[in-house]
């Protein structure tokens, strides 16, 4: 069985069909990866799968709701940036695993290692913004580090930026996150699949291969990139 909440492309979708059981989720249903796996594994009973499941899709949608919970998907990006990232996000899921979400050790590691950096690269992300009139979306291009959570980044930018409908987020090493203005419906995952990714219609990612083999990736050629998907997506 294989299953995934990110929209998929046909001809992708019916290959898998040939060799796995494909459960998929329609970008209208707005059903998280956890949620999928809770209704199909039958875990409804399980208070624990449950609650993660809620938790999972309040995060994911960016629901009112998210600004009650403890800051969870901030620290497992942290960790993922951090040399024992395995070891670190072990530690979450076993305490997940057992319906605890946040603890002292988690808020300790939040406030002394994670705030003062994520000020530093969120200040370094703003600075580096800059915004282009590409087929007629306006478009912030912003380099962001591996601890910043790129939703939170999307919406300050949004918040900051508030002409702008079209958010692009990329990294050095070549992967760039794409996040719609809410209300619009501009399709975050086809411009996705012309770079190499995919996702959902308002979230999405890919991958801009380097011209040189240590080339890091600039805000130049994002655009230069952008510009080619979206003219395809016309």
């Amino acid at each position: 069985m294989w299953l995934d909440h990110h929209s998929w492309h046909e001809s992708i979708r019916s290959r898998i069909e040939l060799i796995a059981n494909l459960v998929l989720s329609d970008d209208r249903e707005q059903k998280c990866a956890s949620e999928l796996i809770v209704e199909n594994f039958d875990l409804r009973k399980r208070t624990a799968c449950e609650r993660m499941a809620n938790f999972a899709h309040i995060v994911d949608f960016r629901l009112p709701q998210v600004s009650t919970l403890p800051p969870l998907p901030e620290i497992i990006t942290f960790y993922r940036s951090l040399p024992d990232s395995y070891k670190k996000l072990q530690l979450i899921i076993k305490k997940a695993s057992k319906g605890i979400f946040w603890d002292e050790e988690l808020q300790q590691d939040y406030e002394e290692k994670y705030l003062p950096l994520k000020e530093s690269a969120m200040s370094s992300a703003i600075k580096s913004l800059t915004t282009y009139y590409i087929n007629g979306l306006i478009v912030a291009v912003a380099e962001s580090q591996r601890i910043l959570s790129k939703s939170l980044l999307a919406e300050r930018i949004f918040q900051e930026k508030p002409n702008v409908t079209l958010t692009v987020l990329y990294s050095p090493d070549g992967k760039v996150s794409i996040r719609r203005k809410i209300g619009t419906d501009i399709k975050c995952d086809w411009i996705a699949r012309r770079l190499n990714g995919g996702g959902h219609n308002y979230a999405a990612a890919g991958v801009i291969q380097s011209n040189g083999e240590r080339t890091p990736l600039t805000a130049p050629r994002v655009v230069q990139e952008l510009q080619n998907a979206l003219q395809m997506c016309d």
